[in-house]
């Protein structure tokens, strides 16, 4: 009898994700008029507790660095380095949320700024409290969460299952509740749902980034056409991420995502030759001391901080529901590319690393441009509060032909940084429907898939919408994480009492 070619997992969720694609482009009104109310509500409930928990896992971890834990190694005892700690630090920075830096580079710390969502009592400076409250969006919160989906999946309790299988955990914590039958349900419900998480997180990218790179098409080459420009870029997109994936880890993937950290740096080094320093020092400085109040004391009682509470649903527990839809696919990837490193380098180079990038890239770009409209007059902010995916093309519009340069420097970092993400997701996907040593169709099946979906999403030119979309798995997976962290919990506190 010859295997068959595909699972029955993958056959469910494929059949599922591309259906829901096609229902909503034929009957758009359905995502804007009834799903995105639907999860603004859901937001209300469960986005403070849930950042309540995020904020206790970002202590969790330091805690974990620096206690006897973060002397093990990723994976186990016999586990061996298989990357360079450059390609290591690529890949995660570029998987877990480089094409978002680009999109909001100029622009979140530019809008927090013009209306600061801060008290002005408690933040009198509207400018470090902007990027304070961005890196509070985008910074070690972010990382940590990832981390710690890492650290469950990669082996840290050394009576854990096999690195990387996401239902291990969940089947721990519901040791003796079910019999093997349903035990095995639960393990294909765990994996649907994640595929569902990833898929949806990784489509509201896509179509967020290519939101800015259609802009920038449209700016630089006159093409008036949305449809037509939104399909030839997501076009393109999709054939580099799916020759990446198709390449594979070492060839693809480590490969793209070199490339994107040397853009990256060389885009910030050739800004801060033709910008003033000292307003970025300025910016860095003060943002960074009003996001450590903000993480130490603010965070825990984070409606207390705004002016208006409500707006940490579209923004701050929207972004953090997006991070748990995003979590499945880059925990797993980061347990599988992180195996040998010691858990103190680990969660130092998931955490603090990318978290100072973060500031960095923020400070540059948005200090630059902020410092540059001040004493030029030159109309950025007033683009940003028009449209917002303006802001990096006006200011790079005033720098003459380096702004020319660093234009198209930033659209090619941002369409590789999107390929670098999806075809990460695509590998992990793969991989949980057991599919990654298939045909080359399943590869081809889920890069369509989550082109076309990220087109449905880009016709309907809501960017509000598209976070909407990116948190649908992340809801329901939302029960599957708690279970995750009881299971790791209940295997440690196991392994340790028996020692």
């Amino acid at each position: 009898m010859v295997e068959s070619k595909t699972t029955k997992l993958e056959q469910i969720a494929l059949f599922v994700c591309v259906s829901l694609s096609v229902v909503a482009f034929l009957f758009p009104q359905l995502l804007t008029d009834q799903l995105q109310p639907v999860i603004s509500e859901l937001l209300r409930y469960l986005g403070s507790p849930f950042f309540i928990l995020v904020n206790i896992l970002l202590f969790t971890v330091i805690a974990i660095a620096i206690s006897p834990l973060g002397r093990r190694k990723i994976g186990g005892e016999y586990a061996r380095v298989e990357f360079s700690l450059f390609g290591w630090l690529s890949m995660l920075f570029a998987a877990g949320m480089g094409s978002g830096l680009i999109f909001w580079g100029v622009a979140e710390p530019a809008l927090h700024t013009i209306a600061s969502p801060l008290k002005h009592s408690l933040y009198p400076n509207p400018q470090s409290s902007g990027l304070a409250l961005t890196l509070v969006n985008w910074g070690s919160h972010a990382w940590a969460l990832y981390a710690v989906f890492g650290l469950v999946l990669g082996g840290l309790s050394l009576n854990s299952d096999k690195s990387g299988d996401i239902t291990g955990p969940v089947l721990s914590a519901s040791k003796g509740l079910f019999n093997e039958r349903w035990q095995g349900r639960l393990g294909f419900s765990v994996k649907l749902v994640a595929v569902f998480a990833i898929f949806f997180g990784v489509v509201g990218t896509i179509a967020n980034s290519t939101l800015l790179l259609r802009k920038g098409l449209e700016l630089k080459l006159g093409i008036s056409s949305a449809l037509l420009s939104g399909f030839i870029i997501i076009s393109l997109i999709v054939i580099l991420y799916t020759l990446s994936a198709k390449l594979g880890l070492k060839k693809g993937i480590q490969t793209l995502s070199k490339l994107n950290m040397f853009i990256a740096f060389s885009l910030i080094v050739w800004l801060l030759m033709f910008v003033p320093i000292q307003p970025i020092i300025d910016t860095a400085v003060s943002g960074t001391w009003d996001y450590i109040q903000l993480i130490t004391s603010g965070t825990w009682q984070f409606s207390s901080q705004l002016n208006d509470p409500n707006w940490a649903n579209g923004w701050t527990y929207n972004y953090y529901f997006w991070w748990l839809a995003w979590g499945p696919f880059v925990g797993v990837f980061l347990a599988k590319i992180s195996q040998g490193r010691p858990v103190w380098q680990y969660i130092l180079g998931v955490v603090l690393v990318p978290t100072l990038v973060t500031i960095l890239w923020f400070s540059v770009f948005s200090g630059s441009a902020i410092a540059w409209d001040t004493s030029h007059q030159s109309g950025i902010l007033e683009a940003i509060k028009t449209d917002y995916t303006q802001g990096l093309f006006v200011f790079f519009e005033q720098l003459g032909w380096q702004g020319f340069v660093l234009v198209w420097a930033s659209l090619l970092l941002l369409l590789i940084f999107v390929a670098t993400s999806a075809d990460s997701a695509v590998l992990v996907i793969r991989q949980l429907c057991g599919a990654s040593e298939r045909p080359s169709w399943s590869l081809y099946g889920w890069s369509f898939a989550l082109g076309l979906c990220a087109y449905v999403l880009l016709v309907q030119n809501n960017e509000s919408l598209n976070r909407s979309v990116a948190i649908i798995g992340a809801l329901p997976f939302l029960l599957i994480f708690l279970m995750q962290l009881l299971g790791f919990v209940r295997e440690l506190i196991n392994e340790l009492w028996h020692k």
